[in-house]
């Protein structure tokens, strides 16, 4: 049988290699000690945090009262309705602006017409039942003299009759006759001096049923004239509450009109959040709007504090037509300036600590928060205490603790010292 090398030469081939860098690992072996120290090399930072910091800066800051302001019109009013009527035309809309004078709303001027006859009628009526009873009076006055007469008559007839019955020249039924009518001219003349009497007390009262009526009748014309409601002053309108063919009541509200020109901010302060060498008439600060900072300041303080609490109004010292009325808006008044550290809100832990950076590692520091101060639309933190020269964490860690391993990155801007 023939032999087949060619099948045995790969792998004599392989083998032979393999023992051949098996021998140069034997006369070339290479320290263990040194491989093992080379895989145990280990960076202690690979896997801390990299944090910003900032270097802590002693300074005058200013610090600042944070308030909630209510933007108000000086000048805002309530239209109300001036009589129960239907509602014809309502002739603005919420937004319009409006001049002094210009109509607002027309009202139904048929049930004010109708009362402003019926009270005219009453008060005719009236008038003829005091002209009537004046005439009567007058009739009074002279009928009194006739009754009078009337009176010595019948006594004189009496007397007669009386001298004739002793006599036994009259009868008796003449003379009772005559005592009769004697007494009806009394009671007749007695009811005409009591009616003259009680004339000047009718007159009053129809005197003063006519200056009612006089009144009513001036209210109601008043109501008739202002049937169509008017902008008492140059405003906005604000709120329109009533519609088109609507049934409205005597004072009912309308619209609320203001004057968008006359603002101002009412803010409540706590006496006590102010320091006591604080001058009211002297308060600035900033009104934080959606576009920016806008500067206020102080018009006055309302003198009469509510439980501790004192009422301030501000101004803004520019116009901003992007402001709502009767909304709130945040404001940062400034209080007197003092020495003190400014770091990012971010910085403090628990309003009492923070942390600096020392090789690598956290730092706590105990510190006192004096302020805080809103700027380029960032919350600083005006802090006192022994800081050293090292930067201040300002990044915010959920787990920063004493001897924490971190690595520092680039410093964030400090803030300037204020001189205020």
């Amino acid at each position: 049988m023939k032999f087949r090398w060619k099948g045995l030469l790969y792998p004599v081939l392989v083998v032979g290699v393999g023992v051949g860098i098996g021998g140069w690992f034997m006369a070339n072996p290479k320290s263990s000690v040194a491989f093992a120290e080379q895989s145990l090399t280990v960076d202690p930072l690979i896997d801390a945090p990299t944090v910003a910091t900032i270097l802590p800066q002693s300074g005058q800051y200013a610090p600042q009262l944070q308030l909630y302001g209510q933007l108000r019109s000086k000048q805002q009013v309530r239209i109300n309705s001036p009589a129960s009527a239907e509602v014809l035309k309502v002739l603005v809309n919420e937004g319009d602006v409006v001049a002094e004078g210009d109509p607002l709303v027309e009202l139904d001027t048929r049930s004010l017409r109708r009362q402003v006859d019926q009270l005219q009628a009453r008060r005719q009526d009236i008038s003829a039942r005091r002209q009537a009873e004046a005439q009567q009076h007058e009739n009074n006055v002279a009928a009194l003299v006739v009754e009078e007469s009337l009176v010595d008559i019948a006594r004189r007839s009496v007397a007669r009759l009386t001298d004739l019955k002793a006599k036994n020249l009259a009868s008796a039924s003449d003379l009772e006759n005559a005592e009769r009518t004697l007494q009806n001219q009394l009671l007749s003349w007695q009811n005409r001096k009591l009616a003259i009497a009680r004339y000047q007390t009718t007159d009053q009262q129809f005197q003063a049923q006519l200056a009612e009526l006089d009144s009513q009748i001036d209210q109601a014309t008043e109501q008739l004239q202002d049937a169509t409601v008017t902008a008492p002053f140059a405003a906005t309108v604000s709120q329109v509450e009533i519609q088109q063919r609507a049934n409205v009541q005597a004072g009912q509200s309308l619209m609320t009109l203001v004057d968008a020109q006359q603002q101002e901010l009412i803010a409540w302060v706590s006496a006590n959040a102010l320091p006591a060498n604080v001058s009211l008439n002297q308060l600035q600060g900033q009104l934080e709007t959606e576009q920016g900072l806008v500067p206020v300041s102080l018009l006055y303080a309302d003198p009469a504090a509510n439980a501790g609490s004192l009422r301030l109004f501000f101004a803004a010292e520019q116009a901003d037509a992007s402001l709502t009325l009767n909304r709130y808006y945040r404001i940062w008044v400034d209080l007197p300036t003092q020495q003190a550290f400014a770091v990012p809100e971010s910085s403090v832990y628990s309003n009492q600590y923070l942390y600096q950076l020392q090789d690598n590692q956290l730092q706590r520091v105990q510190v006192d928060v004096v302020g805080e101060r809103f700027q380029d639309g960032q919350l600083w933190r005006l802090v006192m205490g022994e800081l050293a020269a090292e930067p201040v964490l300002v990044t915010r860690l959920q787990n920063a603790a004493q001897g924490l391993s971190v690595k520092g990155a680039a410093e964030t801007t400090t803030l300037a010292a204020a001189e205020r």
